[in-house]
Protein backbone atom coordinates (compact mmCIF):
# COMPACT_ATOMS: atom_id res chain seq x y z
CA UNK A 1 0.00 0.00 0.00
CA UNK A 2 1.34 3.69 -0.58
CA UNK A 3 2.75 5.35 2.05
CA UNK A 4 0.07 8.20 2.66
CA UNK A 5 0.50 11.13 5.38
CA UNK A 6 -2.70 13.31 4.74
CA UNK A 7 -5.93 12.08 4.21
CA UNK A 8 -9.11 14.60 3.67
CA UNK A 9 -12.39 13.27 4.80
CA UNK A 10 -15.36 15.34 3.83
CA UNK A 11 -18.23 15.31 6.57
CA UNK A 12 -21.95 16.37 6.88
CA UNK A 13 -22.98 14.01 9.29
CA UNK A 14 -24.35 11.27 6.82
CA UNK A 15 -24.32 8.10 6.69
CA UNK A 16 -22.28 7.68 3.60
CA UNK A 17 -19.44 10.43 4.85
CA UNK A 18 -19.62 8.28 7.47
CA UNK A 19 -18.29 4.97 5.15
CA UNK A 20 -15.78 7.16 3.73
CA UNK A 21 -14.70 8.15 7.39
CA UNK A 22 -14.39 4.62 8.31
CA UNK A 23 -12.34 3.71 4.97
CA UNK A 24 -10.16 6.44 5.45
CA UNK A 25 -9.49 5.17 9.41
CA UNK A 26 -8.24 1.97 8.19
CA UNK A 27 -6.17 3.48 5.80
CA UNK A 28 -4.38 5.72 8.36
CA UNK A 29 -4.10 2.93 10.52
CA UNK A 30 -2.27 0.71 8.10
CA UNK A 31 0.39 3.78 6.96
CA UNK A 32 0.23 6.42 9.61
CA UNK A 33 -1.26 8.75 8.11
CA UNK A 34 -3.59 12.07 9.99
CA UNK A 35 -6.96 12.53 8.64
CA UNK A 36 -8.32 15.83 8.38
CA UNK A 37 -12.30 15.65 8.78
CA UNK A 38 -13.66 18.89 7.25
CA UNK A 39 -16.94 20.73 6.40
CA UNK A 40 -18.13 23.19 4.68
CA UNK A 41 -20.69 25.84 5.97
CA UNK A 42 -23.27 26.23 2.98
CA UNK A 43 -23.37 30.24 2.80
CA UNK A 44 -26.05 32.40 0.60
CA UNK A 45 -25.70 32.20 -2.94
CA UNK A 46 -27.00 35.53 -3.50
CA UNK A 47 -24.91 38.35 -3.10
CA UNK A 48 -28.29 39.89 -1.78
CA UNK A 49 -28.99 37.39 0.99
CA UNK A 50 -27.59 38.67 4.27
CA UNK A 51 -26.00 35.93 6.51
CA UNK A 52 -28.35 36.05 9.70
CA UNK A 53 -26.86 35.03 13.18
CA UNK A 54 -30.01 32.25 12.86
CA UNK A 55 -28.41 31.43 9.61
CA UNK A 56 -25.07 30.99 11.86
CA UNK A 57 -26.26 29.45 14.90
CA UNK A 58 -27.58 26.93 12.83
CA UNK A 59 -24.62 25.93 10.51
CA UNK A 60 -22.59 25.84 13.74
CA UNK A 61 -25.03 22.89 15.17
CA UNK A 62 -24.95 21.04 11.78
CA UNK A 63 -21.07 21.07 11.93
CA UNK A 64 -20.68 20.14 15.65
CA UNK A 65 -23.08 16.83 15.07
CA UNK A 66 -20.98 16.22 12.12
CA UNK A 67 -17.51 17.10 13.12
CA UNK A 68 -17.71 15.81 16.65
CA UNK A 69 -18.93 12.07 16.26
CA UNK A 70 -16.69 11.88 13.61
CA UNK A 71 -13.19 12.56 15.85
CA UNK A 72 -14.74 10.27 18.37
CA UNK A 73 -15.05 7.56 16.00
CA UNK A 74 -11.74 8.11 15.01
CA UNK A 75 -10.22 8.40 18.17
CA UNK A 76 -12.07 4.98 19.07
CA UNK A 77 -10.19 3.09 15.74
CA UNK A 78 -6.68 5.01 17.46
CA UNK A 79 -6.47 7.22 14.30
CA UNK A 80 -5.19 10.95 14.16
CA UNK A 81 -7.60 13.57 13.58
CA UNK A 82 -8.15 17.10 13.43
CA UNK A 83 -10.62 19.03 11.56
CA UNK A 84 -11.00 22.16 9.60
CA UNK A 85 -14.31 24.22 8.14
CA UNK A 86 -14.86 25.87 5.29
CA UNK A 87 -17.42 27.81 3.59
CA UNK A 88 -18.78 28.11 0.13
CA UNK A 89 -19.97 25.72 -2.67
CA UNK A 90 -19.34 22.05 -0.94
CA UNK A 91 -17.14 20.93 -3.84
CA UNK A 92 -15.12 23.71 -4.79
CA UNK A 93 -14.24 24.48 -1.33
CA UNK A 94 -13.10 20.42 -1.03
CA UNK A 95 -11.16 20.57 -4.22
CA UNK A 96 -9.51 24.35 -2.75
CA UNK A 97 -8.58 22.86 0.31
CA UNK A 98 -7.47 19.66 -0.54
CA UNK A 99 -5.06 21.06 -2.87
CA UNK A 100 -3.83 23.97 -1.22
CA UNK A 101 -3.43 21.31 1.97
CA UNK A 102 -0.90 19.52 -0.22
CA UNK A 103 -3.13 16.28 1.05
CA UNK A 104 -2.18 13.12 -0.24
CA UNK A 105 -6.20 11.30 -0.99
CA UNK A 106 -9.27 12.90 -0.63
CA UNK A 107 -11.46 9.52 0.52
CA UNK A 108 -15.58 10.91 0.48
CA UNK A 109 -18.59 9.00 0.66
CA UNK A 110 -20.56 8.82 -2.35
CA UNK A 111 -24.18 9.72 -1.77
CA UNK A 112 -25.75 8.44 -5.19
CA UNK A 113 -28.62 11.03 -5.46
CA UNK A 114 -29.08 13.44 -8.01
CA UNK A 115 -29.64 13.24 -12.17
CA UNK A 116 -28.15 10.70 -14.22
CA UNK A 117 -25.15 11.73 -14.17
CA UNK A 118 -24.68 11.57 -10.29
CA UNK A 119 -26.70 8.43 -10.10
CA UNK A 120 -23.65 6.31 -9.22
CA UNK A 121 -21.69 8.89 -6.87
CA UNK A 122 -23.72 12.04 -5.89
CA UNK A 123 -22.71 15.45 -7.13
CA UNK A 124 -20.27 16.53 -4.62
CA UNK A 125 -18.02 13.35 -5.45
CA UNK A 126 -18.92 13.34 -8.58
CA UNK A 127 -17.68 17.43 -8.70
CA UNK A 128 -14.48 16.51 -6.24
CA UNK A 129 -13.47 13.97 -8.50
CA UNK A 130 -13.33 15.83 -12.03
CA UNK A 131 -12.06 18.94 -10.15
CA UNK A 132 -9.48 17.96 -8.06
CA UNK A 133 -5.93 16.94 -9.06
CA UNK A 134 -5.97 15.47 -5.36
CA UNK A 135 -6.42 11.48 -5.70
CA UNK A 136 -9.93 10.25 -4.79
CA UNK A 137 -11.26 7.71 -3.26
CA UNK A 138 -15.43 7.25 -3.58
CA UNK A 139 -16.92 5.02 -0.97
CA UNK A 140 -20.13 3.97 -1.47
Amino acid sequence: MAKFQKILVPLDGSTNANRGLDRAIEIARESGAEITGFYVFHLPISAGIKYTKKMKDEAQDKAVKAIGPAMQRAKKAGASFKYKTGGGHTGSEIVRFAEKGKYDMIVIGARGMGGAKEAFLGSTSNYVMHKTKVPVLVVK
